[in-house]
């Protein structure tokens, strides 16, 4: 228990040191067996001890450890979890640069290995008014076939079987994002076809796939 609080603790400064939020914005959570682990409301990614975090029972919803508010997103935390159970992690940010280009009304699309070996299957959410049950609902959804998740108007949310894998898959969309923008300042943007994603996913075989699970 002490190791997960810890970890989730560490990867909200790396969050948060990486300007992948503002203020309090965004929030994360991490799977301690039955106990979701959560950030608390109002607390700053850096912001936060291990005692901060508030615990949430995955099966009822109800808060079962620590005295903070858990997360307002505290629905679509659990939802998430429970069409996903060999998930360990969800880290949601509302960094800049993808925010702006997934709300910008255009499809991120790989235009380097990394957006393909790094950030599983994708998918995009239009805007739903967070917080509410019907964004819960609509990302468990899309969660059930998508690992990182391109959010209209909010931002970003990732899952990992690890936290490290959550958090390397929110890092590399917000380098897709610059990436992006710098390709339409000096040209046109070229992104990988079908097939060279194929044979980027072909790599190694299965081997390459347990390693990009593992986020490695």
């Amino acid at each position: 228990m002490a190791s997960v609080k810890q970890d989730l603790v560490q990867y909200g400064i790396k969050i948060a040191q990486a300007r992948l939020v503002a203020g309090a914005g965004g929030n994360i959570s991490a799977r301690d067996g039955n106990i979701i682990w959560m950030k608390p409301s109002g607390f700053a990614m850096d912001d936060m001890t291990p005692d901060d975090l508030c615990g949430m029972d995955l099966d009822s919803g109800k808060q079962v450890q620590g005295t903070n508010k858990p997360t307002s997103e505290v629905n679509m935390h659990l939802a998430i979890y429970r069409v996903r159970p060999e998930i360990k992690a969800i880290f949601h940010t509302h960094s800049a640069w993808a925010s702006g280009v997934i709300s910008g009304g255009v499809e991120m699309q790989p235009m380097f290995a990394e957006f393909v070996n790094d950030l599983g299957r994708t998918g995009t959410v239009p805007y739903v008014t967070p917080t509410t049950q019907m964004l819960a609902d609509a990302m468990s959804e899309k969660a059930r076939t998508c690992d990182t998740i391109f959010m209209v108007n909010h931002g970003v949310l990732a899952v990992g079987v690890t936290m490290k894998q959550a958090y390397y898959r929110c890092l590399v969309v917000e380098d897709a994002a610059k990436s992006y923008v710098a390709a339409t300042i000096v040209g046109k943007p070229s992104f990988l076809n079908d097939k060279q994603v194929a044979d980027l996913m072909a790599l190694d075989g299965p081997k390459h796939r347990v390693k990009m699970m593992q986020g490695g």
